[in-house]
């Protein structure tokens, strides 16, 4: 997956290692399938909403969110719409392909390429020109303490599911 992406995998969590080797051995398919889809979830949530990290500090606003209102990365809306999961049987990535989404969750200094400098419209209409940009850090991928809640129902729920005979 191009762009920016953040791995779970099964073995992140601490129950693993109160499961027996049968346990260990099953595809995990279903159940990595609903965590991709809490881990989406919470991305969009933090995108579209909330406008915090993971662990629930403030993204610094954008200058668009500043002079228009509305969340910070969220002007399209193509971001949040681009976060997608692929599970797959012991684990599952979350990211977006868009070019510019490693930017906004790591940051970046962007340098122009050429003595012109970088020149851009403002969201308040100005244009400018300039010889660099710092974006700043502004992670929409990862964990919550909700979402890891979240997810640890979801495995005692499968788990449960397979001892009693079924899957969940």
């Amino acid at each position: 997956m191009a762009g920016v992406s953040y791995r779970f995998a099964l073995d992140d969590l601490v129950v693993l290692s109160a499961l027996d080797r049968t346990a260990a051995e099953e595809d995990l398919f279903p159940l990595m399938d609903a965590i991709g889809r809490v881990l989406v979830n919470g991305a969009v949530e933090r995108i579209t909403v909330t406008n915090v990290d993971p662990d629930g500090v403030p993204w610094p606003q954008s200058f668009r969110a500043e002079v228009f209102g509305g969340p910070t990365l969220h002007a399209s809306g193509r971001l949040a719409r681009s976060i997608t999961s692929a599970p797959e049987s012991r684990e599952v990535t979350v990211g977006s392909n868009l070019v510019y989404a490693a930017v906004h969750q790591e940051g970046a200094i962007i340098r122009a390429k050429t003595a012109k400098g970088l020149f851009f419209m403002l969201a308040d209409g100005e244009e400018v020109v300039v010889g660099e940009v710092t974006v700043p850090r502004r992670p929409y991928l990862g964990i919550s303490i909700a979402e890891r809640e979240d997810i640890g129902d979801l495995t005692v729920s499968h788990f449960t599911g397979l001892l009693d005979g079924g899957l969940h």
